[in-house]
């Protein structure tokens, strides 16, 4: 019989405990890879209400915007037109309610812009409509990504109109993504009523209850909103996004910048006008089925005037070139000049209404809505398309002839602006004529008021 001698059992038991270390490396480090193939990241970039502010806009300082400086900060910050890992998705309003360069062309131009920046998917919002469901139904064909609104229904049938679906699901690094859209339930009293009258905007939270299922039935790992709805409104659906596993609700509608997050639930608002957008990383366990967590941050895009830190993306670049070159010439015709500029508020208010009032000598006071005045008017010449900038909707002066309780309503309440009277908060009734003169809550004064009153708050 053989005795091994101290010597030999030590090298034995050295290699033994060797090889008992490297295969426990080796399951370790497979575990470990196992672990981190099945953590993704989803990024996802967005904008919203833009409007068609394709061409940068500019104050006394600064330049803002512009979608060849976007492209440019988007690819900055990561986004491809061929990656597999983020999207590009939009909250709505997209083409109306803006400059001359897409309202002229009734979207067709921010249509194809958007397409060249790699949109995956919109929200509709309530611009949308401006142009009547038609024009809608035109641009949505010509885009190469499709609308979406699960709120959004025919009063007769109770389904998604043809033009639009409720939600997309697109693979995002490896995890099925459910895209859910919400339109502002506003639209049905802010958009003129021809062009909606057969379409109803229901209950946000009865829409995600009816469609997150659906999409998680289809095999939908991870659900998300694009919303064109308010913060403020977001914040009430936290709890049901919660319940429903949807980690980030992303909004639009009133033009604010929002980064916050509640049990879970992110809310982000890229503001309007291409002058910012969110990225937005969302880590996901595949292998639970559940968000980890997410982080998101605004990038601003604006410079000092005539100090431009980036190179505009050349290919989208041309193609506004493009349009603005289809653009007419009188559109271009200098019709005013300011020194300092005209600010958005009261200033611009004022301007308006005392030219209706002008025009209109038997008036006792004119009514427009504060939504209808778009954009100030930088300091220089003022042309056709600045104005069309400003006032960019197909609306009609009207006259109407109100008491002075409907005029105090309409101030009151509808917080329009009301020129050629006054309201003073220490008389027991409140508005007075320009002159002074009090006025009489049961007589009717002679009012030319836009039809779009109702319409373009946003």
């Amino acid at each position: 019989m053989k005795i091994l001698t101290n010597r030999r059992i030590f090298i034995v038991a050295f290699f033994l405990l060797a090889s008992i270390v490297l295969t426990y490396g080796l399951v370790s480090l497979g575990c470990q890879s196992a672990q981190k193939d099945q953590v993704r990241t989803i990024t996802i970039f967005y904008t919203s209400d833009e409007h068609g502010y394709l061409e940068p806009t500019r104050d006394s300082s600064k330049t803002y915007g512009g979608v060849a400086n976007v492209m440019a900060a988007l690819k900055e910050h990561g986004y491809h037109l061929d990656s597999d890992n983020s999207i590009l998705l939009s909250g709505g309003d997209i083409w109306a309610g803006g400059p001359a360069i897409s309202h002229w062309f009734e979207g067709r131009s921010t249509i194809q812009v958007t397409n060249a920046m790699g949109y995956d998917t919109a929200t509709i919002g309530n611009h949308e409509f401006d142009y009547g469901q038609d024009i809608l139904q035109k641009n949505i064909k010509a885009a190469e990504f499709p609308f979406l609104s699960a709120n959004l229904l025919v009063t007769e049938t109770g389904k998604p109109p043809d033009y639009c679906q409720p939600y997309v699901i697109r693979e995002v690094n490896g995890v099925r993504v459910a895209i859910i859209g919400l339109t502002t339930r506003k639209t049905s009293s802010i958009v003129i009523p021809s062009n909606i009258s057969d379409l109803s905007f229901t209950d946000y939270e009865e829409a995600l209850r009816r469609v997150v299922p659906k999409a998680i039935a289809e095999g939908a790992q991870l659900p998300i909103v694009i919303a064109h709805i308010c913060a403020s409104e977001l914040r009430n659906l936290i709890p049901v996004a919660s319940e429903l596993s949807i980690p980030l609700l992303a909004g639009g509608h009133c033009h604010q910048l929002e980064n916050i997050e509640q049990e879970g639930v992110r809310i982000i608002g890229p503001g309007a006008h291409w002058k910012a957008f969110a990225k937005v990383d969302i880590t996901f366990d595949t292998a639970i089925g559940e968000t980890l967590n997410t982080k998101a941050e605004l990038v601003s895009i604006e410079h000092p005037l005539g100090e431009n830190p980036r190179t505009p993306d050349p290919a989208i670049e041309a193609i506004v070139g493009q349009w603005s070159e289809k653009m007419p010439e009188a559109l271009e015709e200098a019709v005013g000049y300011t020194e300092t500029g005209i600010q958005r508020g009261w200033p611009l208010f004022n301007l308006l209404m005392d030219s209706w009032l002008w025009a209109y000598p038997d008036a006792d006071i004119a009514i427009s809505n504060f939504g209808g005045f778009r954009e100030a008017f930088p300091p220089g010449e003022i042309t056709r398309a600045d104005i069309m900038a400003t006032w960019p909707f197909k609306n009609e002066i009207i006259s109407v002839e109100l008491t002075g309780n409907k005029q105090l309503y309409l101030r009151r309440r509808r917080q329009v602006p009301v020129q050629g009277s006054e309201s003073k908060r220490l008389q027991p009734w409140g508005p007075h004529r320009g002159a002074g003169n009090k006025m009489d809550p049961v007589s009717e004064y002679i009012a030319p008021a836009s039809t779009g009153n109702h319409v373009g708050w946003y």
